[in-house]
């Protein structure tokens, strides 16, 4: 349970992040990546991307975006 509730903060930590910089409220964000499908993805490469600063993190969401257009 412990390892699914970091997962779930994690992806809540990307969306906050996402929102401050690109300066939208967090439900345009969260609509946003599960459309695009960056929830899941999030939370399949947890390991890799959670131990990641938010300067990386947020380009190689916005690349993943791009590519599901």
């Amino acid at each position: 349970m412990k390892y699914i509730v970091k997962k779930i903060e994690f992806v809540s930590f990307c969306i906050e992040m996402y929102a401050k910089h690109f300066v939208v409220s967090g439900s345009v964000v969260a609509n946003r990546f599960d459309e695009a499908g960056v929830l899941d993805y999030l939370l399949d490469n947890y390991e890799v991307l959670h131990t990641q600063g938010w300067q990386f993190i947020l380009p190689l969401i916005n690349n993943y975006i791009d590519k599901q257009k």
